[in-house]
């Protein structure tokens, strides 16, 4: 095939292509037509059953691009198959930040009453560690990345989470004014995203949705009254995996994403129910 194509590109050099329009010719009982036209250089090859030419082969050059068709007979596979050789990208952030609330139920907004949440002092931050892309169609992939990061979330009107022999609850602290009080938490989040995505102006726009899996660990709650930090308790009774359901979009470095969680972050036999909401800015590199 290669050497068809070299022929291909060679003969209108030497004179037989030398009026415009198709440029037809047989190579080896193949009949190979070359089209030249707006800025496109397409390739057909057609193969020869002894009674007429079907087309077996099809290359397309479009603005560097090249597109390749290779058609087939069999009523069980679709005619053309369509394969374009531009890489997909997976278009996570190296480093994001944003606002993350305590909803009551899932898909809930505006923080929980009940936990007494001070949502504009809540927050989270991450890195993406490394990405990876899978071409489905030409404007969809299927994207991952492995991330790492840390949430707070913050309490008001001197409430502090607490756990007692084993429950965990909200507990309020009277003759003192605390400065804030929160809880903290590591985590290691693993997306899996359907991402569509196209090069316009000479950068990326992007949009994705998709689960994601999350890995928690070392939480606390803590409080603060003046400058002096205490630890209320190194357990919260958190669920140590999590399930969210992600959304992104973009364009060139710069995303906002917005992520619910779908299962709770506490165990709710023990604690609290509460569900992670986080809205946010990614900066892509």
């Amino acid at each position: 095939m290669k050497k068809t194509l070299l022929l291909a590109a060679l003969l209108p050099l030497t004179g037989m292509a030398a009026e415009t329009g198709d440029t037809t010719f047989v190579v080896n009982n193949k009949k190979i037509v070359v089209n030249d036209s707006a800025g496109s250089t397409k390739i057909s090859v057609y193969g020869s059953d002894g009674k007429k030419f079907n087309r077996t082969y099809e290359t397309n050059f479009v603005d560097g691009q090249e597109i390749e068709r290779v058609y087939v007979t069999s009523p069980f596979i679709p005619q053309s198959l369509n394969r374009k050789k531009s890489k997909p990208r997976s278009h996570y952030p190296l480093f994001f930040m944003g606002f993350s609330q305590l909803a009551g139920n899932v898909m809930g907004t505006g923080g929980n009453a009940g936990m007494h949440t001070r949502d504009s002092k809540s927050w989270e931050y991450g890195f993406t560690l490394t990405s990876l892309a899978f071409r489905i169609t030409n404007p969809l992939a299927l994207t991952s990345a492995f991330q790492i990061g840390q949430v707070h979330h913050h309490f008001q009107d001197n409430y502090v989470l607490s756990t007692t022999d084993g429950i965990t609850s909200m507990r309020q602290i009277e003759g003192e004014t605390l400065k804030k009080s929160y809880i903290s938490y590591t985590f290691i989040r693993i997306p899996v995203m359907l991402e569509w995505q196209k090069r316009t102006g000479g950068a990326d726009m992007f949009a994705a949705i998709g689960p994601s899996v999350e890995l928690r660990w070392n939480d606390h709650s803590r409080y603060f009254i003046g400058k002096n930090k205490t630890t209320e308790t190194g357990d919260i009774n958190m669920n140590p995996v999590g399930l969210n359901l992600d959304i992104r979009a973009g364009y060139g470095c710069l995303m906002i994403y917005a992520r619910t969680a779908l299962t709770p972050l506490l165990k709710t036999s023990v604690a609290p129910k509460c569900y992670p909401v986080s809205f946010g800015l990614g900066i892509r590199i």
